[in-house]
C-alpha cells in the first residue's frame, strides 16, 4: 500500500481520534453536552470512511461492518444516559444499551468467523476468566441480568476470536489488540460502578473505560474492512 493510499483509507481517524480524546477528556472533566455530543458522532465518523473507501470494493462486508456500527451509535447513546441516572432506570438504560451492543457484537464475530477467526485455548480462557469474575460482581449476590449476560457472551466470543486472530497476515494484530481494548473496557464498567466511590476514581474510571473503548472501536473496525 502507498503512503497516498494509506492516507487516503485512515482519513476518517483526522476526524476519529480528535473526537475520542474529546469523549474521554469531557467525560472526565463532567462536560455533558460536550461528551454526548462528542460520543454518538464517534461510530458515525468510523462509518463515513468506512463508505469512502470500501463501500463498492466489499458491498457485504461494508453491509455489516455499518449494521455494527449502528449499534454502536446507538449503543453509545443508552450507556451515556444510564451514566446520569440511577437506580431502576440506570439499569434498563443499561439493558438497552447492551442490546444495541450486542447487534455491534453479532456482526463482528461474523466477520472474524468469515475470515477464519477460530477459537484458541489461551484466548479463550482470559475472556472467559474475566467475564465470570464480572459477572459475580455485577449480580451482588443476585440473578444475573439476562440481557447484560447475553451481551457478556457476545462480546467474550468476539474478544477471543479477535485476541485470537493475531497471527492472520493482514490486520491481525489491530484486530487481536481491539479485542483485548474491548474486553478491558467493559471490565472497566464494572470494576468503576463496584469501587469507584470517590471523583477522583469515577474520573480516573471514566478515562480509562473511554480510551480502552475508542481505541479498540477504531482498530476493530479498519482492522475488519479488508478481506482476511
Amino acid at each position: 500500500m502507498s503512503f497516498s493510499s494509506f492516507v487516503r483509507d485512515r482519513a476518517d481517524l483526522l476526524a476519529y481520534v480528535p473526537l475520542a480524546v474529546v469523549t474521554t477528556a469531557a467525560d472526565v472533566l463532567g462536560r455533558d453536552r460536550a461528551h454526548a455530543v462528542s460520543k454518538v458522532a464517534l461510530a458515525p465518523t468510523l462509518a463515513a470512511g468506512l463508505l469512502a473507501t470500501r463501500a463498492q470494493r466489499c458491498p457485504k462486508r461494508t453491509g455489516t461492518l455499518l449494521a455494527a456500527l449502528v449499534g454502536s451509535t446507538v449503543g453509545d447513546w443508552y450507556m451515556y444516559r444510564s451514566s446520569r441516572s440511577d437506580g431502576d432506570a440506570a439499569r434498563l438504560l443499561m439493558r438497552r444499551g447492551a442490546s444495541a451492543f450486542g447487534v455491534q457484537q453479532v456482526g463482528l464475530i461474523g466477520l472474524l468467523l468469515h475470515d477464519g477467526a477460530r477459537p484458541r485455548p489461551v484466548p479463550s480462557a482470559v475472556a472467559a476468566t474475566t467475564l465470570a469474575g464480572l459477572a459475580v460482581l455485577d449480580a451482588d449476590g443476585g440473578a444475573p441480568d439476562p440481557v447484560l449476560t447475553g451481551y457478556g457472551l457476545l462480546l467474550g466470543s468476539m474478544s477471543a476470536l479477535a485476541m485470537g486472530d493475531g497471527q492472520r497476515a493482514r490486520n491481525g494484530r489491530a484486530v487481536a489488540l481491539g479485542g483485548a481494548l474491548f474486553l478491558v473496557s467493559d471490565a472497566a464498567i464494572i470494576l468503576g460502578q463496584q469501587y469507584a466511590s470517590t471523583p477522583r476514581a469515577q474520573a480516573i474510571s471514566s478515562g480509562a473505560i473511554l480510551s480502552t473503548y475508542t481505541a479498540a472501536l477504531a482498530l476493530l473496525v479498519h482492522g475488519l474492512r479488508d478481506e482476511g
